[in-house]
Order: structure tokens, then sequence, then C-alpha cells
């Protein structure tokens, strides 16, 4: 992306300063007839995240957009979570948009936190959307309850037989984002690690993210190297561009620190958005809930928390109208590990859904 903008604007209401990078020839290129691609990254990464992918898209025909989450990349980091919620961040990505005079044709394609804050982008701004592609998180339909970790995790436990959000115990204790600034290299090795299960039943799948985000105070003790990992260290995945992307990774986190980032968790542990959640339930037929343009779902097979099985969810409450889901065999951080696959499927799915005339 070293041929893409680097821009920058200051937000309303709250003078928040969003980073983004558009595509060589950007405004040239708008057209109410050419979809706008809106890149959207999760934690802990930036937009540069998506480089390994976008270098197998720039050939198409569609501007392209990627944007520097609240509390990453070139973004502001404010301290309080509430300024994290998916409300706001959608508001202020329209925003963006407006400022570039982009139609009212854009795909946004999220990836972890990046698929929720699209997600909730198209359900606040439907006019504006054509498509939408959601890598890793399924789509989480609103919902009228107030989020409750420990119910969660004790339901999750039941479904699935571990407690799939058991590491938000972890990112949101009061020295989560200390710990991990000061033990990068440890926090580098847990989300990147590759461990392939040793049962036979399980055929060698990799359950390195089962085992630390998904077991109680594993998160932790790897990070502090204490109890089992006390002498423990993991290969990581073998990443196309491993050394520069572990290289970015201890750079820009030793200067930003985690604070930003782990308020994405704050900021739904403490039902930040609950209202604008329950606006979205109570509408007639569940039209604000409903995803009624084509939907892209890609699942990676080593996600043990966003688990490629979620969309059935959306499915049984008639909530998608045009739904493809594909599967990558990779870990969670699919953008790192298997960018030129992940573009592949959006390529073929764009030339589909949203063929351009030459």
């Amino acid at each position: 992306m070293d041929d893409f903008q680097n821009k920058s604007i200051i937000t309303k209401p709250h003078s928040l300063t969003y980073s983004y990078y558009t595509s060589p020839g950007f405004q040239e290129k708008l057209n109410p007839a050419v979809p706008t691609l809106l890149f959207v990254h999760g934690f802990p990464d930036h937009a540069l995240m998506w480089e390994g992918a976008i270098a197998k898209l720039k050939d198409l025909p569609y501007p392209m957009l990627a944007v520097d989450l609240l509390g990453m990349g070139n973004s502001s980091k404010p301290a309080d979570a509430v300024l994290y919620n998916y409300k706001k961040q959608a508001d202020a990505i329209a925003q963006i948009l407006d400022h570039e005079g982009v139609p009212n044709n854009v795909i946004p394609i999220g990836h972890d936190w990046g698929s929720a804050t699209s997600q909730r982008f198209y359900l606040y701004h439907k006019k504006r959307c054509v498509g939408l592609s959601l890598i890793s998180l399924a789509y989480q339909v609103p919902s009228e309850e107030p989020f409750d970790l420990d119910t969660v995790n004790d339901a999750t436990s039941k479904r699935f037989g571990y407690p799939q959000w058991e590491y938000w115990k972890f990112f949101t204790a009061p020295d989560a984002a200390n710990l991990l600034r000061e033990n990068l290299e440890r926090f580098w090795e847990i989300n990147n690690g590759n461990y392939p299960s040793p049962k036979p039943e399980e055929n060698g799948r990799d359950i390195w993210m089962r085992e630390m985000f998904c077991t109680p105070n594993a998160f932790r003790d790897y990070i502090n190297q204490t109890g089992p990992y006390q002498n423990k260290i993991v290969q990581s995945k073998p990443y196309p561009d491993l050394e520069k992307v572990r290289a970015s990774f201890i750079k820009r986190l030793s200067r930003d620190g985690l604070e930003g980032p782990v308020n994405y968790y704050h900021s739904l542990k403490n039902n930040t958005m609950l209202e604008d959640e329950r606006t979205l339930c109570n509408t007639p037929n569940d039209q604000a809930r409903k995803i009624e343009v084509p939907l892209l779902y890609i699942g990676q097979t080593g996600d043990w928390v966003c688990r490629t099985d979620l969309m059935s969810d959306t499915k049984d409450q008639g909530l998608v109208a045009d739904l493809e889901e594909k599967v990558v065999d990779s870990g969670h951080w699919v953008l790192y590990e298997k960018p030129e696959e992940i573009a592949s499927l959006l390529r073929d799915w764009l030339s589909r859904k949203f063929p351009v005339k030459k």
C-alpha cells in the first residue's frame, strides 16, 4: 500500500482524528455505478493489515479506502471506552466517506472488530451500502439484553465445550494494557502461535487459539511466563512476510500501547451501545436487523473464538437474504497468514456480485 495516500480527518462531535488510506486515483474512480471498497481492520491491528490482500486486488476497478479504527494506527487513542461504541465509530466512518465524496455504493469489508464495526456501519447506514463482507467474526445479531461476560462464557461452555470469550477477563482487567505493552514478544506469540493438536481425533488441527484464548488464566499465565507456561515458547505461524509483520507489530504497539485496543472490550462489556442495539431491535418485521445486500462471510479453521459455524444463528433467524460462506485453513489473523487466498475469495465474489462494465 505504498502507493496509497494517507489522510486524516477530525470527526464530530468529539474532535477525534481518524486516519485512513485511499487507493491511487481514488477521486477519479468514484462513480455511482462502481462500488467503493471500505476495508476495516480489527484488534490490535491497523489499516496496513490489508496490505497483502490489497496488493492482489489493486488491478480491480473499485476505488478503495482503508481506515485506522479508533485507538489504533494513526487515529486518536482516547481513554474513554464510551467513544469506542459501534454507532459512534460507524458515524465517524460516514463522515470520512462524506469528506471524500463517496457515493452511496459502499462495500464494507471487515476483520475481527472491523467485522463488528462493518456490520454496524451497514445497519446504521444501510442506504450507503450495496454489499458487505465479514472475515472471522460472523454477524452478531443486535440484542435487547445487556451483555454479561459470565453469562456468555457459561452458555458457550455448554454449547461448545469451552468458554469462548474467557480471554475477555484478562483484556478488561486494570493491568491488561500495561502487561501487554511490557510483554509484546509474548503477546505476539499468543496471537500468532501454531500448535497442532496432539489428539488423534482432532487430526492435527491448530488448537493454539483455543488453549490461549478460551482456557481460564492461560492468556495471563503465558504473558507472565507463569504456571504451565513458565518455560513455554510457541512457534509462529509461517506467515509469508513473518519478520516484517512481527517487527511492525512490536514497533507500533511499543509506540502506541494497548489502552486504545482493549477499550473495545471495555466498551462492549460496559454496555455502552445497549440503547443503540435496542433501537435496532424495535422495528416492524425486524427490518433494522436484516442484512439485505449480498454478504460474503469468510471463516478460519483455526479460529476458536470467531467460530465458522456461528453464521447459523443469523440464518436460523432469517436475517440474511444473500449469503455466501467460505472457510480458509488458517488461524484468526488470516490477512497475515493467507492474504492471497482472502484476495482470491473477495475477487471472485466481487466480480460475480458487482461486475463493472468496461
